[in-house]
This record gives C-alpha cells, structure tokens and sequence, in this order.
C-alpha cells in the first residue's frame, strides 16, 4: 500500500514531535515525523508521501528524506490542497491510504475511493504495537498475566492438589 500523510496533522497527535513544533523547531519535528513514519511503515514497496504547510528547510519544495518524498506548500496554496489535489488526480486512489484528521481530507479521500486512517488511529496502532511487543516480553513477569484466583484457592486449600 501506499501512503499520503498530512504531515503536521499527525505530528500534532504525537506528544513528543508536537513540542518540539510548539517550540518551534520544526525542522527536527519534521525528521522525527519521518523517522517515526519509516520505522511505522517497513513496507519498502510502499510509496509514502508526507506533506507539510509551508517552506521546507532551505525554501524547498519538494525533498526526498528517509526514501520518501516530502512536500512542502506554499501561499496561497495550503497541505489541504495538494492533499486534495493529489486525491483526486491519483489513478487507482484504492491502493493509498491517507493519513489525516482533517474531514476535508477525509471526505474527498472517502469520495474518491481511497483508505482513510485517521492520525490519531495511525499513532495510536503503534504505540498499541509497541506496548504489545513489550507485553510478550514480559509476559512471564506481569501479575496481570498470572491466574490469581487459581492460586488464591490453591493456598486456601492448603495445597491439596
């Protein structure tokens, strides 16, 4: 699958990416946006496009980073359009999903036939992911995994078993 990602609709739903963006360092916002979109998307068939609102780093508009393509709008044009632009000039739209809170977004995406993972879902799928890994980890050793009314018995009982 591919992807087209708004890109600073997600980084505000990512609690460590949106302070550095609050505190106004959005190029290093953006690198972790990256780095976070690659270790979450391993897929390297996957086409992944971020788009941003204004200048990227230097003025550009466009960059590769990371092996995907970063987009950067610029007045009047807004990270809305050229996602909305892209949606509905894209053939085959089926084989993206796009990545927004946006219900402009959403809804032209929904209109067009493509598959809409909402930021918040696409951060919250991994930080689920990586609870879960870290879950089997220790599976051994987390009391939630024990059967404690089996064992409550078992030394009410004396050990009778």
């Amino acid at each position: 699958m591919n992807y087209i990602i708004d890109g600073f609709n997600l980084a505000f739903k990512i609690p460590n990416i949106a302070q550095n963006l609050i505190k106004g360092q959005t190029g290093l916002a953006i690198k972790q946006l990256t780095h976070f979109v690659q270790n979450k998307i391993k897929n390297s068939k996957s086409k992944i496009i971020i788009v941003f609102d204004g200048r990227g780093p230097h003025g550009q508009t466009q960059t590769q980073m990371s092996g995907m393509k970063l987009i950067f709008s610029h007045k009047p044009q807004t990270a809305d359009d050229i996602i909305r632009d892209f949606i509905r000039q894209t053939d085959k739209i089926e084989s993206w999903y796009v990545v927004s809170s946006d219900n402009e977004i959403v809804f032209t995406a929904q209109d067009h036939g493509a598959k809409v993972i909402k930021s918040d879902e696409f951060f919250k799928k991994e930080l689920v992911s990586w609870k879960n890994k870290n879950q089997v980890r220790d599976n051994k050793t987390n009391p939630e995994n024990v059967d404690v009314e089996y064992w409550r018995k078992l030394f009410e009982s004396g050990n009778k078993e």
